[in-house]
């Protein structure tokens, strides 16, 4: 009812305060059934739901920052009287120990349906956490005895783990909308002795404190101490209930530190656990227990005096000497603390007091303080030590020796020979008292030290021992040490600086030499002016004399590259070596570099030179040029912006950025279209597009541009002219763009005209014809049509009920590429006609039970008794309906029919229902609506009677023929176990019974067969028990022939077929047969009541036609290639082999025989079959006879026709001469005629008329005469021709009769025809014909387009996976074989190697290369 709440949905939002408020909303469709509440999520209904099953919605969550997610909403909506199953109870609960074993039933279920279907079906709901079934440790199986479930044990349960489950069971019942109910299973586990007590832990460790008194509590543990070899456990006793350990004496931590004992717990019960014997169940473990330490000793030194000497120089902070006390105590109770007591004068000294290490504080001084007695303290905090430290300061040697000045300088002429050279001597005393003097020791510090100077340690005197080099190095500064006491004392130091005096030993260098020597000067530049400086550098001393003084000149002076010699083109500074301009005539044009050769000469004669290059560089004075005179270019106007439009070229004689140009739109572009790309150092321009551009728009068609090139002063002008092409750029527009036509009926007629819309286009030629069209998805029926003009029409029947309201969308393309297209929308609502008659409110599939008595109200629905119906038309055309039935069916005896008044009727089944007689009826309901004027319809009832378990099941033989592709079979379903009986809703279980080959599985609840994978051919028989729950057990017999169809080497293998192929990759050959009709594979392969099957029909034939045996021939392969059409493949095993082609040639020229004898066969058997013949196997070897004798009747049949011809030719002549006879009379008679008139006129009749008149009489006698006699004649021939009738049926009764009793004598029966046995040979033999076999030996060339290749042929395709025909009492397992034309090659007949000898494929025109036996095909 409207404000119902079914189903309440929840988001959640991770974010927090207004971000995370959630509202629900949901999509909009009419009529809104549905609503959601925003804020709790709850959905209710909105309104009454009439006429609808299922409603599909969106929810939508969104946040506070108006973020949103969606779910779909499911909701089927039933019928109100469509209740779900109901439970027995509530909630079931069960307790079961946590021993229960696998497959256990732990509590049965069971839920009832009140609909007329009373099954339910189980399902047991999925868990997420253990306690709800996850992992499955519980599953489900129905019980068809009862219609009860029960849950059993799946997993093995442990009490410690899980203690109780909580199952959800889910029932549902059987309805085209089937409901469900659920129910809870609360399952509580007890606990069983299944445990081993154990301990926490392997090992525990405690302490106790050394001499406390007897009985101190150590630890808590359960529950006996074990003896051990160590005797500890004698120490210690424990409590047996409490575990609680105590001493038994008091300990010395000094004696013995730690104990371990083991202690054993035993539970109270009986183990539950496997080989425990009755015996309770038990764990070990240790406990060591440590002695803690008590501070009862006192710490002691190991010495009492120490004694150490120091020297006086020893740094601050240096250790002196470290003491150590010993404590017998542990842990904190042996923490010693050290400190000086007294004797440390000045506090020199100091002491770590956690270490014991003295060290020293404040400098010694041995002048001030040579002895030190210093008394230390040890104590443990409890306990202190004493003892005494004697320090004693040794003397040093404290000053370093002096020099007599603190710098000595010198100098040495540099190039001088006549090594070692003296230079200067050092001098150095030692301030100490009583110092040796002679002891001192000189040596030289700093770089040359060693190498270019030496000094004597003794003397101090320091020397040159190489030649030096006042270029390399003008001064020498050094460190001379002076050492006492043999070098091995204390240290003085002095400086020592030594100079070098120059001489003229180097010529001048030029710094720019060799390679970088270059100067600049501008072309045009006036005499004078500068160019560079050519600066020459003399590594002589620049103070002394004239060795580094420097003048300069040209040597040489020449152009680089052509022109006039440079001997007057520059000049240079002979003091400053300036190079500059000497004539005004330089032009870079003309020669660009020229190369000068500078000499600079020393004071000393000395020279050196440099070759400088002078560049000379460019000035503006020339003007830019463009390559053409003018320019054209056409571009579209799609062009997009930064197109290229054109490239520019210029040229500028000038260089470096005089040369540089750049590229400018000045002129005839207003509104900034283009724009120009420069290429400066290229010398080029780009025209590119800026803006896009619209050829409609008024000037934009053509563009005269002015290009001007310029470099930094001089620029030049081009002429540009742009063409713009026109682009399909322009969407054609309706207006108006939307149009609502007033309401049309829903039967106007086709070609009515509804609206003229146009479109227009601002494009032009092209671009803007236009072609109307309406969308496919808004006139998906194709119901109206736009002719060119824009005229919508009608172009057939509408329908309100399939469409009420049409929206078209009418299409104008135009003819640009690409083409653009514009839309406009038509809105066209029909008005109802009434068209449409009622009909069932749903699809009723009523069920009437079976033996229950009538009358009984007919539910058509597991919710209704009551038919309703509706109407499509609108309201004024629909309600109120009247029901009724055929007058013919208004006395029935099945079923009455009653009219409510109220939009409903009732149906009465009056009489009991046998559905083996009749499985349903079909009751046909007359109903009317109320529209003007009325519909009325008639709409078929299938009432359809409901099966009751009223017959027994018998025992049945299945026959399973079974055929794999070389062996390999896959697990695949064989059949069903055949058990006839006539009722067909019963539940029936299979079982196998006695032994079966393990390669087979049974499906109990089926009784399908399956085999497994890789199963060994052969033949296998069992049997299989089938109950129903009700009647008797049958035991029905189960005979399977497997067989593997390769060939293998002696092996001699035929194949003939019906749609005949050669199938290589089995490696034999098979024929097919396709037949059309409405034949499906199961009709080839059922028997017909207690006729032969089609399957085996075949076999004898080719058995007969052959001459093999029936175990020779196989009929492995049945495939419905198209719908109804049959694909036979079959293969024939002989000795000798016979080849394709014989049995093609068998089958074309014996395919009528084989409908004909076949025909035959079946109609003889069908006829005596009803008299209780039984037909043996094996009887068809007689069937040469038959053919033989239908042969006899063909041909008698044949000059039956012609003697029929015969006589019709007789007869045709007579007639003729009849005529002719009758034409001959009338003229005579007309003639004779003529005359007697004109005699009566007045006529003179000549003397010899009456004799004339007697002959005229005589003659009509003699016509008269010749008529009786052709009469006779007539009567005669019709005689003949209905007595030969009556011979050609007599003589086709009776060979066709012959050939039916041939053919029962040679299938075995042996009983007599009777009157009407002909009849039914005569339907069952046209009945048969309408199989027909379609093609012999298929050839799926006929349909292939090969025209591109040279050659087709067939090939065949064997899939793994079979495919299964299953009739009853017969299956068929058969090889999926797929025939496919493949295109070959153009030189087929040529003879061919192998595909694989060829490097590529040898086919040509795209062919695909096939071995065959005759090399490639």
């Amino acid at each position: 009812m409207v404000g119902t709440s079914f189903l309440r949905v929840a988001a959640h939002d991770d974010d927090y305060s207004t971000n995370a408020a959630i509202t629900y909303s949901m999509s909009e469709d009419q009529p809104e059934y549905l609503q959601v509440n925003p804020l709790t999520g709850w959905v209710f209904v909105n309104q009454p739901i009439s006429q609808r099953s299922y409603i599909s919605r969106q929810i939508i969550a969104t946040d506070g920052g108006n973020r949103s997610s969606s779910v779909e909403l499911a909701v089927t909506i039933t019928n109100v009287k469509n209740q779900p199953p109901q439970w027995e109870k509530d909630k079931y609960e069960v307790i079961i120990p946590e021993n229960t074993v696998r497959d256990t039933p732990v509590v049965t279920i069971k839920a009832t349906s009140p609909l007329g279907d009373p099954r339910v079906t189980y399902n047991l709901e999925d868990g997420l956490v253990p306690e709800s079934n996850m992992p499955v440790r519980f599953y489900l199986t129905p019980n068809r005895e009862d219609g009860s479930a029960s849950i059993l044990v799946a997993e093995p349960l442990d009490y410690e783990t899980t203690r109780n489950f909580i199952l959800r069971v889910r029932a549902q019942n059987v309805a085209p909308v089937p409901l469900a109910a659920f129910t809870t299973v609360h399952i509580n586990i007890t606990d069983v002795n299944d445990n081993v007590p154990f301990f926490t832990s392997s090992v525990y460790e405690t302490s106790v404190t050394e001499g406390v008194q007897v009985g101190t509590l150590v630890l808590q543990i359960s529950y006996s101490l074990l003896n051990d070899r160590s005797g500890d456990f004698q120490f210690f006793r424990i409590d047996p209930e409490l575990g609680s350990i105590y001493t038994e004496a008091v300990f010395d931590r000094e004696t013995k530190g730690s104990y371990l004992l083991e202690v054993k717990s035993v539970d109270g019960w009986e183990s539950s656990r496997p080989g425990k014997h009755g015996q309770p169940n038990s764990d070990t473990a240790y406990v060591r227990i440590f002695i803690s330490d008590v501070n009862d000793n006192k710490p002691v030194f190991a010495q009492s005096v120490y004694e150490v000497d120091v020297d006086e120089d020893a740094d601050v902070g240096s250790t002196v000497l470290t003491v150590s006390a010993n404590d017998e105590d542990e842990g904190a109770n042996a923490k010693l603390r050290y400190q000086i007591t007294s004797g440390n004068v000045g506090g020199v000294f100091d002491m770590e007091p956690e270490v014991g290490t003295i060290f020293i504080a404040q400098p010694l001084d041995y002048e001030q303080n040579k002895l030190y007695k210093l008394h230390i303290l040890a104590s443990d905090g409890k306990w202190e030590d004493y003892a005494t430290v004697i320090v004693t300061v040794v003397n040093k040697n404290d000053e370093a020796p002096v020099f007599s000045v603190n710098e000595y300088y010198s100098s040495v002429t540099e190039e001088l020979d006549g090594s070692p050279v003296f230079v200067l001597q050092v001098t150095a005393s030692d301030p100490d008292k009583d110092a040796d003097q002679e002891a001192l020791r000189y040596s030289l510090h700093g770089q040359g030290a060693e190498s270019e100077f030496i000094i004597d340690e003794v003397t101090g005197k320091i020397y040159a021992q190489r030649t030096l080099d006042r270029e390399a190095r003008a001064v020498w500064r050094f460190v001379v040490l002076a050492t006492d006491e043999g070098g091995e004392g204390l240290t003085g130091f002095t400086d020592v600086i030594i100079s070098v005096w120059d001489i003229n030993d180097n010529a001048p260098i030029f710094a720019c030499a060799p390679d970088s020597c270059h100067g600049d000067i501008a072309e045009n530049s006036p005499p004078g002016t500068s160019v560079m400086e050519m600066t020459a550098t003399d590594l002589d001393d620049t103070a002394v004399g004239q060795n580094a003084m420097l003048a300069y000149r040209i040597v040489g002076n020449a152009p680089l590259i052509g022109g006039n010699s440079g001997v007057d083109m520059f000049n240079i500074n002979p003091a400053t070596g300036t190079v500059s301009v000497a004539v005004p005539s330089l032009d870079r044009e003309q020669t660009d570099a020229y190369i000068l050769v500078v000499e600079a000469r020393d004071g000393g004669g000395m020279t050196g030179t440099a070759t400088a290059t002078i560049h000379v560089t460019d000035v503006n004075d020339h003007v830019p040029r463009f390559l053409d005179r003018s320019c054209s270019v056409r571009i579209p106007e799609s062009s997009e912006p930064n197109t290229a439009v054109i490239e520019l070229s210029a040229m500028d004689a000038d260089a470096g950025e005089n040369g540089l140009l750049t590229f400018s739109v000045v002129a005839g572009d207003p509104e900034q279209k283009f724009y120009l790309v420069s290429h400066r150092q290229e010398q080029r321009g780009t025209l590119r597009l800026k803006k896009r551009l619209d050829y409609e728009r008024q000037g934009e068609q053509r563009f005269n541009l002015t290009i001007k090139v310029e470099d930094l002063q001089y620029s030049s002008l081009l002429h540009c002219t742009v063409e713009i092409e026109d682009c399909n750029d322009h969407v054609p527009v309706f207006i108006p763009h939307f149009v609502q036509l007033p309401p049309i009926r829903e039967d106007v007629a086709p070609g009515t005209s509804l609206a003229n819309v146009v479109a227009s286009d601002l494009d032009s030629g092209m671009n803007r014809e236009l072609t109307y069209s309406i969308a496919s998805e808004s006139d998906p029926y194709h119901l109206f049509s736009v002719d060119q003009a824009g005229l919508v029409t009608v172009a057939s029947e509408l329908d309100r009920e399939k469409v009420a309201q049409h929206h078209l969308v009418i299409l104008a393309a135009d003819h640009g590429t690409p083409p653009l297209t514009g839309t406009a929308t038509i809105q066209i609502a029909l008005l109802d006609v009434n068209d449409n008659g009622p009909e069932f409110e749903s699809p009723y599939a009523p069920i009437v039970w079976e033996n229950v008595p009538g009358p009984q109200v007919v539910r058509l629905n597991q919710s209704s008794t009551v038919l309703r119906a509706v109407d499509r038309d609108s309201a004024e055309n629909g309600s109120p309906f009247s029901f009724s039935v055929p007058l013919e069916l208004r006395y029935s005896s099945d079923f009455h029919l009653q009219d409510n008044g109220n939009d409903t009727a009732t149906i009465t089944a009056l009489r009991t229902f046998d559905r083996e007689k009749q499985k349903q009826f079909l009751l046909p309901v007359i109903m009317s609506d109320s529209g003007i004027p009325p519909k009325t319809v008639t709409n078929t009832l299938t009432i359809t009677i409901g099966d009751e378990n009223d017959h027994s099941h018998a025992a049945g033989q299945k026959t399973v023929f079974i055929n794999s592709h070389r062996g390999r079979m896959p697990t695949n379903v064989l059949g069903k176990v055949y058990s006839p009986d006539p009722d067909d809703w019963d539940n029936k279980t299979y079982s196998f019974e006695g032994h079966v080959p393990n390669y087979f599985l049974l499906n109990k609840r089926t009784g399908f067969l399956i085999i497994k994978e890789n199963a060994p051919s052969g033949s296998y028989e069992f049997q299989v028990r089938v109950s129903d729950g009700v009647w008797p057990d049958a035991i029905s017999s189960v005979k399977l022939k497997a067989q593997e169809w390769v060939t293998v080497p002696g092996d001699r293998v035929s194949s003939g077929s019906l749609f005949v192929a050669e199938i290589s990759s089995l490696d034999f050959y098979s024929t097919t047969l396709t037949v059309l009709s409405c034949i499906s594979a199961t009709e080839f392969m059922e028997h017909r009541g207690n006729l032969k099957s089609r399957y085996e029909l075949l076999g004898d034939f080719l058995s007969d036609l052959l001459s093999v045996g029936l175990d020779n021939v196989n009929i492995f392969s049945l495939m419905e290639v198209r719908d109804r059409t049959l694909d036979v493949r079959f293969s024939i095993h002989s000795m000798p082999i016979v080849r394709p082609e014989r049995i093609h040639g068998y089958l074309a020229a014996h395919k009528q025989k084989l409908l004909f004898v076949t025909a035959a066969a079946v109609a003889a058997e069908f006829a005596l079959g009803g008299f209780g013949v039984v037909v043996p196997a094996g009887g068809s070897a007689v069937l040469e006879a038959v053919i033989l004798l239908l042969e006899l009747v063909v041909l008698l049949l044949l000059l039956l026709q012609f003697l029929k011809l015969f006589l019709l030719i007789l007869l045709f002549a007579g007639v003729a001469a009849v005529l002719e006879a009758v034409v001959l009379l009338f003229v005579t008679a007309a003639a004779v005629a003529a005359e007697f008139a004109l005699g009566g006129f007045g006529v003179v009749v000549p003397a010899g008329g009456s004799a004339v008149l007697e002959a005229v009489i005589l003659l009509l006698e003699l016509v008269v005469l010749l008529l009786l006699l052709l009469q006779f004649l007539k009567l005669f021939l019709l005689m003949l021709l209905f007595a030969a009738a009556a011979v050609l049926e007599a003589v086709v009764l009776l060979f066709v009769t012959a050939a039916a009793v041939a053919a029962d004598f040679a299938l075995g029966g042996f009983g007599v025809i009777t009157a009407g046995g002909s009849a039914v040979l005569e339907a069952v033999l046209q009945s048969f014909l309408q199989v027909n076999v379609t093609q012999v030996h298929v050839d799926e060339c006929v349909d292939a387009d090969c025209r591109g290749g040279g050659g087709c042929t067939s090939q065949l395709t064997v899939t793994e996976r079979p495919a299964v025909v299953d009739s009853g009492s017969m299956a068929l397992v058969s090889v999926r074989v797929e025939s496919t034309a493949v295109c070959g090659c153009s030189a087929r007949e040529h003879l061919h190697q192998s595909c694989s000898i060829y490097p590529r494929n040898p086919c040509y025109n795209g062919g695909a290369c096939v071995d065959t036996l005759s090399g490639y095909r």
